[in-house]
């Protein structure tokens, strides 16, 4: 009879979804700092197609690829069976690795989660088990629930189904038995990718557009939709708004990573860049929501106030990314100069 508990961190980001909060929560139990893994970039990229399909995206590589970049390895699982898929993942936390278990909000109901009354897919972290008393060592490292607890063996198998799928899900994941070390001038490079990205990027395909220019053409587009018919306007803020959360994301884990490196590297000025990107992140948060509300909201004055919103985001990211621009050209004279 066996009986063991990880100690998995809860995570602290308030805009991750439950699918990032749970990579968090194990990336850091493996004692990784996530912005320095996947929110290495500053990006926005808009395109728009003739068909009335827009795309509005913050990375140029996924969080997987970026795992994979770091020697990391994800493997999503699945098994019909839940007593096949209890083993398989009774042995994995056995030899002290945690996983991310898919299960049904609507049945979590009964033991911790927030009554929501539906079935929705939530991932939590199974991090331990006592045979003796057949419980499961249950994390939800959500910022708003936090829970840390024991489930029945018999109550995790009932949460563990999901609804929508005849099969029990869980990811892994695997790091390298040797982490390689971040190098500073890594990070500088990722920066400087970033500002040219951002600040000078001239994309070719005519309907593509990146960077600030990307931001541009979006506010621009805003005011053209006035004259769209309603339904056709509606769908492209429904898009957006779908679209966006991305970018809430990537502009508050980036700002982390700033802060992070300020530390890592002892340069303030990037902490100073961080703060300001969190602040960023509001804006945009704001932004969002007004897309959702244009879909009950007068459109045309709507759409003026959105215009307006993204100018400002536009003009404050522009500062940032000038800031970040000296703050490096700072950091090579005084290297040059020691």
């Amino acid at each position: 009879m066996k009986r063991l508990k990880l100690a998995v961190p809860f995570s602290e980001c308030e805009h991750y979804p439950c699918d990032y909060v749970a990579m968090d929560a194990l990336l850091r139990f493996y004692g990784y700092e996530t912005p320095l893994i996947i929110h290495t970039e500053w990006f926005f990229l808009y395109e728009r197609r003739n068909d009335g399909i827009i795309n509005a995206t913050s990375r140029s590589v996924s969080p997987g690829e970026r795992l994979r970049q770091f020697g990391i390895r994800a493997s999503q699982l699945r098994e019909r069976d839940v007593d096949v898929a209890w083993r398989m993942v009774r042995a994995r936390i056995e030899t002290g690795d945690p996983i991310a278990a898919l299960m049904d909000t609507c049945q979590l109901e009964t033991h911790y989660y927030p009554g929501l009354g539906h079935h929705s897919n939530h991932y939590v972290i199974l991090a331990g088990f006592d045979d003796r008393l057949q419980t499961v060592h249950l994390v939800d490292p959500s910022w708003i629930v936090r829970f840390r607890g024991d489930l029945s063996l018999s109550d995790f198998k009932v949460a563990w189904k999901l609804e929508s799928d005849l099969d029990y899900q869980w990811l892994e994941l695997h790091p390298p038995d040797s982490r390689p070390k971040l190098q500073a001038q890594q990070l500088f490079n990722a920066i400087m990718r970033n500002i040219g990205l951002m600040l000078h990027s001239c994309v070719s395909a005519p309907e593509s557009f990146v960077g600030l220019n990307a931001l541009q053409v979006l506010s621009d587009d805003l005011i053209r939709w006035k004259e769209l018919e309603t339904n056709k306007a509606r769908k492209c803020l429904q898009q957006l708004h779908t679209q966006l959360r991305d970018t809430i994301i990537e502009r508050d884990g980036h700002g982390r990573f700033l802060c992070l490196i300020a530390e890592h590297l002892h340069e303030p000025k990037f902490a100073r860049i961080g703060e300001n990107l969190r602040k960023i992140t509001q804006k945009w948060l704001v932004f969002r929501n007004l897309c959702f509300k244009a879909q009950v909201k007068a459109l045309r004055q709507t759409l003026t106030r959105l215009h307006g919103r993204l100018l400002e985001i536009k003009s404050l990211e522009e500062d940032a990314l000038l800031d970040m621009e000296k703050a490096l050209l700072s950091h090579r004279v005084e290297v040059r100069a020691k």
